[in-house]
């Protein structure tokens, strides 16, 4: 698979009071913006899609200049040839989902390729108001990627589906990671979606990046806290299956030299499997030898925290793994929680979930 190209994004706007000034280069597969509603995650897509000017600044895709204020360069969106998916998808209502997907379609092998992978073949001769929310999402995917685009951007192309939804969607859109050396721009407020497609994220707060890396190094960044207190689920874990016992319903996953043991599914030894934890469903303890019915006592230590908000906020390392443990500020001073104190992570394994089957 070739290498995507770098897209340098190092301009500024302005719109009413608000200001996004960005200076940033994308060079992964999937980058994803994280922010709240009104941090600027929009108005940056739409500047990068051409169909917004910025006031001033550059914008690159590889070698070439999509737009630049002081050589007064400035493509226009159909040949910047980016697709654009948006929220709620905006199919052709009185097309069917094969003349959506066919609409400015430069080549049929690649569409067929695309239905394919999104699974949508049985869709094809039904109207956008038969389908459900996510399939006319997968519908409009298809349409965006049909379209040879030389780069995904995706506006939070989940936040219209329930969180079972949600759930059948991220696995297409791994499949399109996969299948399509097509680069994706991906905005969102959720950190599970970008845990689990976003090879890097950068957290935007009023319209300036506050902080960026790898997804699960941001997760418990202060700059976090108000994405992570919006979103359903705080941890995601990519973790191998070491054990699996149906008769006592359980599965134990490797997390470094320990184990994090969960309801059992059907999964191979060797098989990662996406786990999520809220922040709220575990336990700090300072003591390890505990006669509780909760089945996972990890050991980890504390890197920092946050106590800016109505509760406490914890980042700990255990092992490579950063977990967001969420307390009441009167457990922190009881148990005279600090940076760098070792601390034993109590989880329930009814508390723990596969992100999706």
């Amino acid at each position: 698979m070739a290498d995507s190209p770098s897209i340098r994004l190092d301009f500024r706007k302005s719109l009413g009071s608000f200001t996004l000034e960005v200076n940033c280069t994308l060079e992964t597969k999937v980058s994803a913006f994280l922010g709240v509603s009104g941090s600027g995650k929009s108005t940056l897509l739409n500047c990068v899609s051409g169909t917004l000017t910025p006031d001033e600044g550059e914008i690159a895709f590889g070698d070439e200049i999509l737009y630049a204020s002081a050589s007064k360069i400035n493509l226009p969106p159909e040949k910047r040839r980016f697709g654009y998916v948006f929220q709620e998808g905006y199919l052709f209502p009185h097309l069917t989902v094969a003349q959506n997907i066919r609409y400015g379609q430069p080549n049929p092998r690649t569409s067929s390729d695309v239905i394919d992978v999104l699974e949508i073949s049985e869709l094809l001769q039904r109207y956008p108001k038969e389908l459900s929310g996510g399939q006319r999402q997968r519908v409009a995917i298809a349409r965006a990627l049909a379209m040879e685009p030389r780069m995904l951007l995706m506006d939070e192309p989940l936040a219209a589906l329930d969180s079972a939804l949600k759930g059948r969607i991220i696995p297409y859109l791994h499949h399109i990671k996969e299948a399509f050396e097509t680069p994706i721009l991906y905005v969102t407020h959720t950190f599970s979606e970008a845990m689990a497609l976003a090879d890097e994220a950068f957290l935007i707060a009023d319209g300036e990046i506050m902080a960026s890396g790898e997804p699960h190094q941001l997760l418990t960044a202060p700059a976090a806290m108000p994405i992570a207190q919006l979103t359903g689920v705080e941890n995601i874990l990519f973790l191998p299956v070491v054990a699996s016992d149906k008769a006592r319903g359980l599965t134990s996953l490797e997390i470094g030299d320990q184990s994090l043991v969960i309801p059992y599914i059907e999964a191979e030894v060797g098989e990662v499997v996406p786990v999520a934890i809220r922040a709220e469903d575990i336990i700090i303890s300072l003591d390890p030898n505990l006669t509780i019915s909760a089945r996972n006592i990890l050991l980890g230590k504390i890197r920092d925290l946050d106590i800016r908000s109505e509760r406490t906020w914890l980042s700990i390392l255990v092992e490579r793994y950063h977990l967001a443990v969420k307390i009441t500020h009167q457990a922190r001073e009881e148990l005279q929680l600090k940076e760098n104190l070792e601390v034993y992570c109590v989880i329930k394994a009814s508390a723990i979930n596969r992100l999706w089957d």
